[in-house]
C-alpha cells in the first residue's frame, strides 16, 4: 500500500528507501486495518471454498493478511513491483505459509498479468492503483485485471479517487483539515481523470457485468466489478 504521490517521488527499488518508508507506514495500519478487514469481507466469496484470490499492488501484506484471515481457505498470491517490498511481505507473512505465493512485475507494463497463473476467484488491491498518476493507465490495468478473473469472480479495488472539479477538491482539503497542496492530486482539466465516475466506467468498459462504488469516505472508496459467469 503506498501513498498517493507520484512514482517519481518513491524508489522502490532502493532496499534502504523502502525499509525507511514502511518504518513509516506502518504507523498508520491501526487506523486502516478496519477499513482493509472491511474491505476483505465484503468479497462476495464463499467461505467454505478453496478460493485463489490476487492482492494486487498488495505492498508489504497487511491487506492480503486480513483477506487471509477472513478466508481461512484461501490462498493469495501478493503481486507487487518492489523487490525490497516484496521481501518484506515474506516475512511478515511467513505465518501463512503455503497459503502465498509472490509475483513481480509493473503494471504500467503490458502484459503484466501473463506470469499470474489461473484466474482468480477474486482480484483486490489497496492505496496502490491511483500511483499510475495516468488515467490511460489505470484504464488498462482494469482490462487487463478483466482478463484474469474468473466468471463469477469480483474485482475489489480499495483505492483513491481524483475530485471531479476544482471546487470539490477544495472541499475534499476543507473536510481533511489541510492544504489543497496536502489534499487529493488534481491532474490538468484536458486530460481525462480517474473520478468516481470514469472509473465505474472503466471497470464496465473493461467487461464487468455489474460496477459499483460499495462505500466512500471523503476520496477514499471501494469499487466493485462483478463478472458475469459461464
Amino acid at each position: 500500500m503506498t501513498r498517493a504521490v507520484s512514482r517519481s517521488e518513491h524508489d522502490w527499488l532502493s532496499e534502504t528507501y523502502v525499509h525507511e518508508w514502511i518504518a513509516s507506514d506502518v504507523t498508520r495500519d491501526d487506523e486502516r486495518r478496519p477499513k482493509l478487514r472491511r474491505a476483505a469481507s465484503l468479497l462476495p466469496c464463499d467461505r467454505g471454498r478453496d478460493l485463489r484470490i490476487l492482492d494486487l499492488g498488495g505492498g508489504y501484506g497487511e491487506f492480503a493478511a486480513q483477506v487471509l484471515e477472513e478466508f481461512p481457505n484461501s490462498t493469495v498470491v501478493l503481486h507487487d513491483y518492489s523487490p525490497p517490498m516484496i521481501a518484506v511481505a515474506r516475512e511478515r507473512l511467513a505465518r501463512f505459509a503455503d497459503r502465498v505465493d509472490y509475483r513481480l512485475s509493473d503494471l504500467r507494463q503490458p502484459g503484466w498479468s501473463a506470469d499470474l497463473g489461473d484466474p482468480f476467484d477474486a482480484v483486490v488491491s489497496a492505496i496502490a492503483i491511483h500511483n499510475l498518476r495516468e488515467p490511460a493507465l489505470i484504464r488498462d490495468v482494469y482490462h487487463e485485471v478483466y482478463g484474469i478473473v474468473a466468471p463469477d469472480g469480483v474485482f475489489c479495488n480499495l483505492d483513491y479517487l481524483i475530485p471531479s472539479s476544482p471546487r470539490l477538491f477544495e472541499l475534499y482539503a476543507r473536510a481533511l483539515g489541510v492544504g489543497t497542496r496536502e489534499g487529493p492530486t488534481t491532474v490538468a482539466s484536458d486530460v481525462e481523470q480517474a473520478t468516481l465516475e470514469n472509473q465505474l466506467r472503466w471497470l464496465r468498459e473493461a467487461g464487468f457485468a455489474e460496477v459499483d462504488c460499495l462505500w466512500k469516505e471523503l476520496y477514499e472508496v471501494l469499487l466493485c466489478g462483478l463478472r458475469a459467469g459461464h
